[in-house]
């Protein structure tokens, strides 16, 4: 079906852009030979692209394999967990709500919780914004990879875990910096930013997400990763730097290796990229955030100062130079996959890659990105 799909959007696309088939086919065969050598050089089990032109129109791509073992194709759009690219999502209902007036940016985030006796064990807990959180300036450390909590998870992988419970394993820590005077990447910030967002709702996140993304700009294989159980998963397999001591493959007669609830606002989602490359479109074309809120969600600070910058981090994600222009997108890592998102701001198109395998990393999945990009340019450039 997926397969009759593509073809049916290559004659589409070509009658409406006035482009003959012949150059387009050429395109989504350099595009293909492009993401089979990346699976082969990079020595990945597989992988799946998708690339959105600014007029929405999708090219889907797949290579290697979802299984190795049993010799299983990967599919095209083969869902995945997409880690950290889930930031993304936070931010744009952090920022929709910041258009509603239900949150201020430069709150305090004390605000929120100055009645909860956990929230004075936080570091910097008097000075932190939300700001602060959305960009990754807070000086909170990350309590994902604090030993207290990789041990407990080799402990107990299948145990649930409360926010306020991950917010405790860095509590009474020194912080990273003073607010704002540094930067440093913390799913911890995000964690405090998803508590925030259900306070002022009085819902829960994926609530809210369902109803302002999800549903609102259709995405089908997108849904909260809250179970083992995860409909749809490819196998996924652990690299080199399995720091929750899993499983090599991480999916097991329909069940992932542990309990991925933990992640929620970090991350907490499994979707393709599909979805991915058509979100980060419609985000940065006007379709989700006003546009005061837009500008700020692209005013990236430096990651070493946490000052203003051209490049660095914006509100959940990452502003890129390029030779032909900037680009905005967000890589993210769960165990057994890594997946890789960016929109070009002068093609006005989106890349989005995921490979069922953590062994990548962001520096190795930006150039894949590009290279897939370049290409589209090339093309574009042409005709």
């Amino acid at each position: 079906m997926k397969k009759a799909f593509l073809f049916f959007f290559l004659i589409t696309f070509n009658t409406t852009t006035g482009v003959t088939q012949v150059p387009f086919l050429e395109l989504k065969s350099s595009l293909q030979s492009s993401l089979d050598s990346i699976v082969e050089e990079q020595n990945l089990p597989g992988a799946t692209a998708a690339i959105v032109f600014a007029d929405g129109q999708l090219i889907s791509l797949a290579s290697g394999y979802a299984d190795k073992e049993e010799r299983i194709a990967m599919p095209l759009g083969g869902q995945m967990l997409l880690g950290s690219v889930g930031k993304i999502f936070v931010s744009a209902v952090a920022l929709q709500l910041v258009d509603e007036g239900k949150i201020q940016l430069e709150d305090k985030v004390s605000k929120y919780f100055k009645e909860m006796d956990w929230y004075n064990d936080l570091p910097n807990a008097e000075d932190l914004t939300v700001h602060s959180l959305l960009n990754h300036t807070s000086g909170l450390p990350r309590y994902v990879f604090a030993p207290a909590f990789t041990e407990a998870i080799e402990k107990d992988p299948m145990r649930s875990w409360t926010p306020a419970e991950c917010l405790a394993i860095i509590a009474k820590e020194d912080p990273k910096h003073p607010v704002g005077q540094g930067w440093g990447y913390s799913d911890t910030n995000y964690i405090l930013l998803g508590m925030i967002i259900e306070k002022v709702t009085q819902s829960s996140y994926y609530a809210q997400l369902e109803e302002r993304i999800i549903s609102a700009f259709h995405l089908r294989a997108t849904y909260p990763s809250t179970q083992r159980e995860l409909p749809g998963i490819t196998q996924g397999y652990i690299g080199e730097n399995n720091f929750f001591k899993l499983p090599k493959k991480v999916v097991k007669d329909g069940l992932y290796a542990m309990n991925p609830q933990f992640e929620w606002t970090g991350g907490g989602l499994v979707t393709n990229v599909e979805d991915l490359a058509y979100f980060i479109k419609w985000l940065h074309t006007g379709k989700v955030l006003s546009t005061a809120s837009y500008e700020l969600l692209c005013s990236a600070v430096n990651f070493r100062t946490g000052q203003a910058s051209d490049t660095g981090y914006g509100l959940g994600t990452f502003v890129w130079s390029n030779p032909s222009g900037k680009s905005y997108g967000h890589s993210g890592i769960m165990p057994g996959y890594f997946t890789h998102v960016e929109y070009a701001e002068k093609g006005g198109y989106a890349v989005a890659i995921q490979v069922n395998t953590d062994q990548s990393g962001m520096r190795a999945s930006h150039q894949n990105a590009q290279r897939l990009g370049l290409k589209v340019e090339q093309f574009l450039q042409e005709h």
